[in-house]
């Protein structure tokens, strides 16, 4: 069993190879996630809802939405996920003739797409292998590109429910800014111009998380760059906003279910 991250040749792309029982706690991401199982079924929570991801289904979770997940049982699971910068699909979209102003969304629920969950399980398991960039490059921009045909609401990108709260958005734009720098509940209330208590309130049913959890992942997805692009695990945590090395493995093997050592050494 094991926990695999590695970044894919191709640009914008990474990927996650998890055979382990290993429960993912709530958390987000700064890209969007495209996963699948292809052993087992993995029980997940977004937005509100539970639902189960049975081999054959395809999920998507956006950046920044909190989720969670754990499989069904755990000697029984081969999670495949792909996580993609914004820019990647922004991108693809032009390329496949969609105007830059149409946009996309994703729906939440698992998508029933047979012939392309197999066609992502093959192109998952190729960019954990060696095969020629020319090959992998096509077949990923045809893969994708079918996806966002498929699933993507190009040009129809349909209205969210509800209007979202500008005091959580400065919240979290203030995280952005400044993430590595100490944070105090009473300046963020300040921020978003209401109490602390409604601050909390708000945040919770906005996220699904209390800020100081939410601050916490983006300092682990900063440092989890770092680390990738060859940083050391001390620089890491120091320029993350965590005290001390220590710190910022306790909170990485956690987070994602190695310690940043062997992060690095899977990439």
């Amino acid at each position: 069993m094991a926990i695999v991250y590695r970044p894919g040749r191709i640009r914008g792309i990474e990927v996650l190879s998890c055979t382990d029982p290993f429960e993912f706690q709530p958390h987000i991401h700064d890209r969007y996630v495209v996963w699948l199982n292809t052993e087992g079924g993995e029980h997940f929570h977004v937005c509100g809802s539970s639902d189960i991801l049975s081999p054959g289904s395809i999920s998507v979770i956006e950046p920044g939405v909190v989720h969670a997940n754990r499989p069904c049982t755990e000697t029984n699971r081969h999670l495949r996920s792909f996580y993609i910068e914004p820019g990647f699909f922004e991108n693809l979209s032009e390329q496949i003739g969609a105007q830059p102003s149409a946009g996309y969304e994703f729906r939440l629920d698992p998508m029933n797409d047979k012939q392309l969950w197999t066609q992502l399980a093959l192109l998952h398991e190729l960019m954990l292998g060696d095969v020629p960039d020319l090959e992998l490059s096509s077949r990923v921009v045809r893969v994708f590109g079918d996806f966002l045909e498929r699933h993507g609401h190009l040009g129809n990108v349909p209205r969210k429910e509800g209007l979202p709260d500008i005091r959580i958005d400065r919240v979290i734009e203030s995280f952005h800014e400044g993430f590595e720098d100490p944070v105090s509940l009473e300046s963020l209330a300040e921020i978003a111009g209401c109490t602390q208590y409604h601050l909390i309130r708000l945040f919770k049913e906005a996220k699904g998380m209390t800020p100081h959890a939410y601050l916490m992942q983006i300092r682990l997805e900063n440092a989890r760059r770092m680390l990738e692009k060859g940083g050391s695990i001390l620089d890491s945590a120091l320029d993350s906003g965590f005290s001390d090395q220590s710190h910022l493995t306790r909170a990485f093997r956690k987070r994602y279910g190695l310690t940043p050592g062997a992060y690095r050494r899977s990439i």
